[in-house]
């Protein structure tokens, strides 16, 4: 990849947003490079642990650098990632022109045809992101994560877990449980401890789980699993109840693309690339063999 977008220093053009960890903003660096960047910061306590804190968050931020290599037009374009302060870390990205997929479903859902195509679109960056070496874990898929570009026909992946990432690396030295983090609604059940393990592993699976929740949303007009409180509300709803049903009035196909998003048991979900294969997608009706796997 490229350095730096800049040589010393950027500007504040405009806020973007605000998130649970930091904010974007629209920023014109010393190079004249118009970009986005996310600022997070770490809720640290100034102390002794400073510095290990802020060498292992220098360590996140190392193995996350391989994001500035990743090039697909479904992705934002990563231009650098920086560390100015101990526990402050600024993620630079180009400056999209659109609007995300929550605002852009704004409560109504989808007609079928919208739901496939960007379906498609998010399936070919996950291929993508989950075919490379090592396999690159988007970690916080929801609607808000998906941008629609200005066209309303493209669609791009942004805002990678990074924040995720970087508390859990700092996790044993914050205060705070050693809960999972991202999106409540679309989390998988085992990182909620309602599967197998206690353990929190993001992974490819999570990744679908999350995908899938988000079909959802575009079918439905609302998250899944709204009236979900707290990890431990969500966890005894899938349990009881599995993943959300989708509205009666939509075609077999894309109830069955669904279902394959959202097993209960992570390893019989479907991987992007068999996703893309799927009848939903490709238009084709069921073949013989489709199944053969079951």
């Amino acid at each position: 990849p490229e350095g730096p977008p800049f040589l010393e220093r950027w500007d504040v053009v405009r806020l973007i947003g605000r998130g649970g960890f930091g904010e974007v903003h629209e920023v014109r660096t010393d190079t004249g490079v118009t970009c986005a960047a996310k600022t997070l910061r770490l809720p640290v306590q100034l102390g002794d642990e400073l510095l290990s804190m802020s060498s292992e968050i220098h360590r996140a931020v190392e193995s996350e650098r391989n994001l500035c290599r990743l090039r697909h037009t479904n992705i934002v374009r990563f231009l650098h990632i920086a560390q100015p302060e101990p526990a402050t870390v600024v993620v630079f990205m180009e400056l999209l022109n659109g609007r995300s997929l929550e605002r852009f479903i704004d409560k109504k859902p989808l007609d079928e045809v919208t739901i496939r195509d960007f379906s498609k679109q998010i399936c070919r960056a996950l291929l993508y992101l989950h075919s490379r070496q090592p396999p690159v874990i988007h970690r916080d898929i929801n609607c808000s994560n998906i941008i629609v570009c200005a066209d309303n026909t493209r669609i791009k992946l942004i805002d990678f877990g990074l924040s995720i990432k970087l508390e859990q690396s700092v996790s044993h030295i914050l205060t705070s449980t050693q809960s999972p983090k991202g999106t409540l609604n679309f989390m998988a059940p085992e990182l909620l401890g309602a599967g197998e393990s206690d353990s929190v592993q993001y992974s490819r699976e999570s990744d679908i789980w999350a995908f899938g929740c988000s079909v959802y949303q575009m079918v439905s007009g609302a998250r899944p699993f709204a009236d979900a409180r707290n990890f431990l509300g969500m966890a005894q709803l899938i349990e009881r109840r599995g993943a959300p049903v989708l509205p009666d009035g939509r075609s077999a196909e894309l109830r069955d693309f669904h279902s394959r998003c959202t097993a209960k048991d992570r390893r019989r979900r479907k991987s992007a690339q068999e996703l893309l294969e799927h009848e939903f997608l490709t238009d084709r009706k069921l073949q013989l063999g489709f199944f053969s796997s079951f």
